[in-house]
């Protein structure tokens, strides 16, 4: 199994550090459902029945947001723990006195969060997960904007083996010769994070 990965090329605010570099993203299109989780773990030598593992995870999905709607940590041995925070806003005593102590006032949003605990899980969750995974190009990812108003209009995708491609044929020199390009990785600019549903 690899991961796939795209490059997004970033072309939103041209005054920024970031502008025209590009950035590795994970290529997430798709999602398991509980029918498609299911049946992985079936495959991975389960030996309950397949509606009754489909049965289980959606009992889990249903029941673990009940029960830390109460307050209570949940917590799934060797994979982690599931559990409330809330999201606050700050208030003197006199604004809350005049609010009369009204809690809501202050909550601005209730968060399931998951914690993993066994050390497997752990690497997921950091950059030592690098080391067990494969990764492969997808796509390279250009955002196409209107020229007026410079509203982003929708993504273009290219094949990322094409675009290097092409680009080692546009760099070869006019008289046919090998441009000694070694077909190594195209470079990915800094290690800035960008958010594919800020960016472009």
């Amino acid at each position: 199994m690899t991961l796939k990965v795209n490059l997004r090329q970033n072309r939103k605010n041209s005054n920024n550090s970031a502008y025209n570099k590009y950035y590795a993203e994970v290529d997430a299109e798709k999602t398991l459902t509980t029918l498609g989780l299911a049946k992985h773990l079936k495959e991975h030598g389960c030996l309950a029945g397949l509606d009754a593992i489909q049965a289980v995870l959606a009992k889990l999905a249903e029941c673990i947001p009940e029960i830390t709607s109460q307050g209570y940590g949940v917590m799934l041995d060797g994979l982690g723990k599931f559990y409330p925070t809330l999201k606050s806003k700050g208030a003197t005593e006199a604004e809350m006195m005049e609010d009369g102590w009204q809690l809501q006032s202050l909550i601005k949003g209730v968060r399931l969060r998951f914690l993993p605990t066994s050390k497997q899980m752990q690497n997921i969750t950091s950059r030592q997960y690098m080391t067990r995974c494969s990764v492969e190009g997808a796509n390279l990812i250009r955002a196409v904007r209107d020229p007026q108003t410079k509203k982003k209009l929708y993504d273009e995708l290219t094949p990322l083996s094409k675009f290097i491609s092409d680009l080692r044929v546009a760099a070869a020199p006019s008289n046919g010769g090998d441009n000694g390009g070694g077909g190594g990785p195209l470079p990915v600019g800094g290690d800035t994070e960008i958010d594919p549903d800020d960016g472009d």
